[in-house]
């Protein structure tokens, strides 16, 4: 730290009072903890976060709310341990103070000024200072990450070729001079912080790599190395972060030069991670997955957090590894600080309409969070989530402590992305965070439960809408073929009554009901639901009245039966009561199937939430395992029964017996009977009682 100097007025005399004991307690705790290795450091930092577009931000405060102490003091108390502080030093914090007005971009032009006539302001690096002291003093590692949107355009693009508005030769005049404004940047960033201990690390530069070659980058990472080790103090151990060029993402940290870093001690490796982009970046019309968690998802992952962990396991020691950034779009492309859908400008037409097309959905973006931070954590990486804050597409701190107002997600809803239809939420947002998020990011990562009974699996959805759950549609005229022209089944995702996922069927031709249906996974039950009544709950809605639809349960006893529930019509919202059908589980039953038809009427067909109840039934009701015809008979009544019958009493109106039968019979003689109505008592095997009104002609 800079030792400052004050005039203290005291009784008309005038005293220097000096910084003395501020900078020697830096300098002890530097000597302390300077010699950290670099794997140590790493354990200390843990989890973290990014102060994102903040200082990045060609002013402070024009892309998110300027820096608080009140933030870092936030951040520390929900649990982290580092932040990263992304810092630009170009355009206007820098100064040029040689005689030159422009510098040439051709080939074989000579740059004629040196280092020392690039100025950072001292007024920034005192705010530089004030900042990264708040982190500190809230016992937070600090990383100082040179980033930012003027540093691309004044530099990092001057690499690349492709970008011809701004690419410089590598002899040009503006090349040396774009360098030595880079490395001179670094000379006063390493003099102003050279006495703070080990919890301040440098970062060289951020993201170079899609513009950057494998080669220059190694040549910059050199030379800074060497700019921060010569400038003395706890800069000769100070920890430093760089990555390589030419390769991006996880693949990025491999290009780093491997002599660099088996001479040095005190590096540590960095790699961005932001896969898969179709999920990551779904609020762009460019990218369409909404939803995230699959094995083979986790397995990607896995995959290439190993191929860095095994790339840093061939040095002696390993190199320590931070995974700088990471993160997913807000849900369903959320702006916080509008409580509507995010302005997108990809998305302008005639792409969209300007606003996002989608996101992550809740559940996937928790887990996504949640699952690569102890990716990371496990394979002994440190890490920094990616945060910009509530106005920004990736939030997770909301920057209330800037002054910024939040709208809570919860009274947001959506009716269409395309053409936009939304209700903005109005309700002020309470808390500071986006909790499930900030928890995934901050506790091991758990695998979500399915919401299953011993009957019907995943019956929220909320483990994918395809997961326990099968739909086949038959086109009605084509001998029963199947056919996606019929109707097709997709997630319902922001149209799902609670949680993030729910079924949509869309159904393009009408046919009979069966053409189009849902079905739950089977389930054995061997007879251990004998005497019980299953009641199937559920909750739906339509794109327009009155779509009908039925349930059926499909079940095996000796052969495949089915029971299928009354029509019901879907209003065009969710009903506060859920439309339910009671079964009857007959005797002897091995497996239910739990099915839903809906293929009648064209439209589209929103359930979700399913529950079901389970009852011991009494000596009143299994009257959909035992049927009796023709009613009214003449001679014979027939009976069919799921069942097996134990017992038959034929009733007068009287309540008088007029007939009385043991043992499972299929058929009864009632000519003998006068006109009239009777009632048929059946009782079975396991001591159950069906009633049925006859009428006798």
């Amino acid at each position: 730290m800079r030792q400052e100097k004050m005039l203290i007025s005291n009784k008309g005399s005038l005293f220097v009072l000096s910084n003395t004991i501020n900078l020697l307690l830096f300098l002890v705790a530097g000597f302390l903890s300077a010699q950290q290795t670099p794997q140590e450091i790493i354990s200390k930092m843990g989890r973290g976060i990014n102060l994102g577009n903040v200082l990045s931000a060609p002013v402070e405060g024009n892309w998110s709310g300027a820096a608080t102490a009140q933030y870092f003091q936030e951040i520390a108390q929900a649990g982290f341990t580092n932040v990263r502080i992304p810092i630009d030093f170009f355009g206007n914090r820098t100064t040029y103070t040689g005689s030159a007005t422009t510098f040439s971009p051709n080939e074989n032009t000579t740059f004629t000024g040196s280092r020392s006539d690039f100025v950072v302001s001292a007024n920034y690096l005192d705010r530089l200072e004030t900042v990264i002291g708040w982190g500190l003093a809230n016992n937070l590692v600090v990383i100082l990450d040179f980033h930012g949107s003027t540093l691309k355009s004044e530099f990092i693009y001057t690499f690349d070729q492709s970008q011809t508005a701004y690419y410089t030769h590598p002899t040009s005049e503006k090349r040396a001079a774009d360098l030595a404004k880079f490395y001179s940047i670094w000379e006063q960033i390493a003099d102003r912080f050279k006495m703070y201990n080990d919890d301040l690390i440098f970062e060289v530069i951020n993201e170079p790599y899609f513009h950057i070659s494998e080669t220059d980058m190694n040549t910059i990472n050199n030379e800074v190395i060497s700019i921060v080790r010569n400038s003395g103090g706890n800069n000769i151990t100070r920890k430093i972060i760089i990555t390589g060029g030419t390769k991006t993402s996880y693949e990025a940290i491999t290009t780093i030069d491997s002599q660099m870093l088996n001479n040095d001690d005190f590096l540590i490796a960095t790699f961005h991670y932001y896969r898969p982009f179709q999920f990551t970046k779904s609020s762009d019309y460019r990218y369409d997955t909404n939803s995230w968690g699959t094995t083979l998802d986790k397995i990607n992952i896995d995959t290439e957090f190993d191929i860095v962990k095994n790339w840093a396991n061939g040095f002696t020691p390993p190199v320590a590894v931070f995974l700088g950034e990471f993160g997913a779009d807000n849900y369903y492309g959320y702006d916080y600080s509008e409580g509507d859908l995010k302005q997108v400008s990809a998305n302008n037409a005639p792409n969209g309409t300007g606003y996002s097309d989608g996101g992550p959905d809740p559940k996937s973006r928790v887990a996504y969070h949640g699952y690569v931070a102890n990716a990371a954590i496990d394979r002994g990486f440190a890490f920094a989530v990616w945060d910009s804050g509530g106005l920004s597409s990736k939030t997770i701190h909301f920057r209330k402590d800037s002054g910024i107002a939040i709208y809570d997600f919860d009274y947001f809803s959506i009716d269409s992305f395309s053409p936009k239809s939304t209700s903005p939420s109005t309700v002020l947002e309470n808390s500071i965070w986006v909790d499930d998020v900030k928890e995934a990011l901050l506790n091991p990562y758990t695998q979500p439960a399915c919401n299953d009974s011993n009957i019907l699996k995943n019956m929220d959805f909320e483990c994918g809408y395809n997961t326990e759950w099968s739909f086949i549609a038959v086109s009605p005229d084509t001998q029963g073929s199947v056919s996606s022209d019929k109707a097709i089944y997709e997630d319902a995702s922001f149209t799902s009554r609670s949680g993030s996922h729910g079924a949509k069927i869309n159904v393009f031709q009408a046919g009979s009901l069966n053409t189009a249906l849902l079905s739950n996974s089977s389930i054995s039950v061997d007879g251990n639901l004998d005497n019980k009544r299953l009641t199937f709950s559920l909750y739906g809605k339509g794109s327009i009245s009155n779509l009908p639809f039925k349930l059926r349960v499909k079940y095996n006893q000796n052969g495949l039966k089915y029971s299928v529930s009354s029509q019901q019509l879907l209003g065009t919202s969710y009903p506060e009561s859920p439309y339910s059908f009671s079964f009857d589980v007959p005797e002897e039953t091995s497996s239910i199937q739990l099915q839903l038809m809906c293929g009648a009427d064209i439209g589209v067909y929103y359930f979700d939430d399913f529950f079901i109840s389970t009852e011991t039934l009494s000596t009143k009701a299994i009257t959909q395992n035992i049927s009796i015809y023709p009613n009214p008979v003449k001679k014979e009544l027939f009976i069919g029964a799921d069942v097996k019958i134990q017992h038959i009493t034929l009733y007068d109106l009287n309540g008088k017996i007029v007939k009385s039968l043991n043992g499972n019979k299929k058929a009864i003689d009632i000519s003998f009977l006068k006109n009239g109505i009777y009632f048929i008592e059946f009782v079975t095997k396991n001591q159950l009682i069906c009633y049925h009104k006859i009428v006798k002609q």
